[in-house]
């Protein structure tokens, strides 16, 4: 299969009003709000389950065949508890910007994003920033008692050749953000996500440049795992490279350390196809993966990335998915943010109503 840009944006930076950067990954808003978050709660050491042996992957098709369907006995699967809401996601935070001005039908159709559990997208702070904004993320998620879920986005030259507009900009800066990332989670454990789009479309730059990425994000995953959370290297979707090209970028990314891969980050693939392409290369890695459901309750009919129409929210977040080697659906791009200023939406960064009340009134959340 070509690769394909699969058009990765809208992702969730700290802070932003919604959305996150485009594919330019050019913020919508200063750098300095992407660095402030303050969250309350109390540091609680998290004592959690460790993960599920690696027993083979079904030669069935997923979801058929009864060696697949997995209904594993402890009750939040490899993770052992719940995950924990972002008490400042994206829908959370416009319900208290907009105050009374919702009509109560708009109110309860946002509440539906704003009560389910979504990611924290990192990138663009000082290593003291990340630490800081990292801690108080962790005694959020502790305070709930519930699982923090994170991404990290902050590598240098992550679009290739235009302004990334993050606060790193060589390969020793960012090993120095990510050990103060490290340093945030404390003795707690937590989902992260490591650098969405980044190693999948490596190959926009020279040989040397793509060797020194698949190295800085085996480096990120080496410090996460030693510090006891689960990493997620993510490898794009089912639509983007073939099964032969993600092995290959994911070996090459240290995925042998990793917890596993993520899948569909900010895209629209159906979870019948993730599972299926997921499934696959699981078997060549022998690593767990997580899919990213947080817009793909409809199947897409074409490949367009940015604010597509016809779009609903995908499963509900959880770590209870029944399937083999799905370690969890998860909410990792924020529903509501725009990709764009495309398809009447706002720049990047900006809470896109019209297509938060579409995506619910879509929305197939089992």
């Amino acid at each position: 299969m070509a690769e394909s840009h699969r058009g990765a944006s809208a992702k969730r930076t700290a802070w932003t009003p919604a959305g996150g950067p485009r594919p330019s990954y050019r913020a919508a808003v200063p750098r300095t709000r992407l660095s402030t978050r303050l969250l309350a709660g109390l540091t609680v050491a998290l004592t959690l389950a460790a993960a599920p042996v690696w027993s083979g992957v079904a030669s069935a098709a997923p979801g058929t065949a009864a060696g697949y369907t997995w209904h594993d006995p402890r009750p939040y699967g490899r993770f052992g508890r719940p995950l924990a809401l972002d008490q400042h996601n994206t829908a959370i935070q416009q319900l208290q910007a907009a105050g009374t001005t919702m009509s109560p039908a708009v109110r309860s159709a946002v509440q539906q994003i704003a009560k389910r559990p979504s990611a924290n997208w990192i990138g663009g702070q000082s290593p003291a920033e990340a630490q800081d904004l990292v801690s108080r993320l962790m005694a959020s998620a502790a305070s709930q008692g519930g699982l923090a879920q994170l991404v990290m986005f902050n590598l240098p030259n992550r679009t290739c050749d235009r302004d990334d507009h993050f606060a790193v900009t060589t390969a020793t800066s960012y090993r120095a953000w990510v050990r103060g990332f490290v340093r945030g989670l404390g003795k707690q454990r937590a989902i992260v996500v490591v650098e969405p789009d980044a190693v999948a479309m490596a190959s926009c730059l020279p040989a040397a440049q793509q060797r020194e990425r698949y190295a800085l994000v085996k480096y990120a995953v080496n410090q996460v795992r030693a510090q006891g959370s689960w990493a997620y290297i993510d490898i794009g979707h089912s639509n983007w490279l073939s099964v032969k090209t993600a092995v290959n970028r994911l070996k090459a990314s240290g995925i042998s350390r990793a917890s596993g891969f993520s899948l569909n980050v900010s895209n629209f693939r159906p979870n019948a196809e993730l599972l299926k392409y997921g499934t696959a290369i699981t078997a060549k890695v022998h690593r767990n993966f997580v899919i990213d459901t947080s817009r793909n309750g409809k199947a897409p009919t074409n490949s367009q990335w940015c604010n597509p129409m016809n779009r609903g929210l995908g499963h509900a977040p959880t770590p209870r998915t029944g399937v083999k080697h799905l370690d969890a659906y998860l909410w990792i791009k924020n529903p509501g943010g725009s990709d764009g200023a495309c398809n009447g939406g706002p720049e990047p960064g900006h809470w896109y109503q019209q297509y938060a009340l579409m995506l619910v009134r879509n929305a197939r959340l089992k």
